[in-house]
């Protein structure tokens, strides 16, 4: 009888220096996580927050906890945001993750991507879980490539230029649908193969554009070169491209990039 509460005893420590190792744990996760998390009542009062979220939002522990979470909003949008966050928490169903934007104590605005789940017991919703991530140096960066992708628009437009770009290992080239003799080999597509490419340009001059392009590839040097192309009604037509290749951290080429416009023959 002994030997068998001595195994009991011996389980029953196990199981709490198992949870006690689990809730250091999740404390660690918590303490030094990047993203800001928070833990919320049904009726909005937020009775936990980890570090990452008082930096995100720029507010002191005093200032959160114990308050309703609609804090962090301004004034004017508080009642908006309970009223949502009500709504949320009796919802059936759990939203995936989305951006907003939010806006720190000091006024500063930043984007974030927001998701939620529930602590249950017994098969009721005591709690919600918010994680928050900061994307606001990314949207910055998908801005300013929108951006740059406009004013590089804008130029070829003005120069009379189109882009084009191959991607090497899936070999598939990105030609303009401006260049007619596309359309003939893929209808309502501007992306081509390799070989497809090939049998775009005049048969004089293949042997040169494999030439060159196999010379950039192997030294790395910027493609620049005129041919010809055939329409599919017979007319010859003739254009300048430029390329530059891209090459991995193994220096291995992995993609050209360039332009080309027509000229007169």
């Amino acid at each position: 009888m002994s030997d068998t509460m001595s195994e009991k005893r011996q389980v029953l420590e196990e199981a709490e220096e198992a949870l006690h190792e689990n809730e250091q744990l999740f404390r660690a996760v918590w303490e030094n996580a990047s993203d800001a998390m928070a833990l919320s009542t049904e009726d909005g009062i937020v009775f936990a927050a980890n570090p990452a979220y008082f930096r995100l939002y720029g507010y002191s522990p005093e200032a959160v906890i114990g308050k309703n979470y609609a804090i962090i909003f301004p004034e004017e949008q508080r009642k908006t945001a309970q009223e949502l966050y009500s709504y949320i928490f009796q919802s059936p169903t759990i939203s995936p993750s989305f951006e907003t934007s939010i806006c720190r104590a000091d006024g500063a605005e930043r984007f974030v991507e927001a998701s939620y789940n529930f602590i249950t017991h017994n098969g009721k919703r005591i709690a919600m879980i918010s994680t928050v991530r900061d994307i606001t140096q990314r949207k910055m960066i998908e801005e300013e490539l929108r951006i740059n992708q406009i004013k590089l628009q804008l130029a070829l437009n003005v120069g009379h230029l189109s882009s084009w770009d191959w991607d090497i290992k899936s070999d598939i080239i990105r030609w303009p649908v401006t260049l007619e003799a596309t359309r003939s080999f893929v209808s309502g597509s501007s992306n081509i193969n390799y070989e497809t490419f090939l049998q775009l340009i005049h048969p004089e001059d293949r042997s040169l554009i494999s030439q060159e392009i196999k010379r950039a590839l192997e030294e790395g040097t910027d493609y620049n070169v005129e041919f010809r192309y055939v329409l599919p009604n017979g007319e010859v037509r003739k254009t300048r491209t430029l390329g530059e290749v891209l090459f991995d951290e193994a220096g291995k080429a992995i993609r050209m990039v360039g332009i080309c416009k027509n000229i007169d023959i």
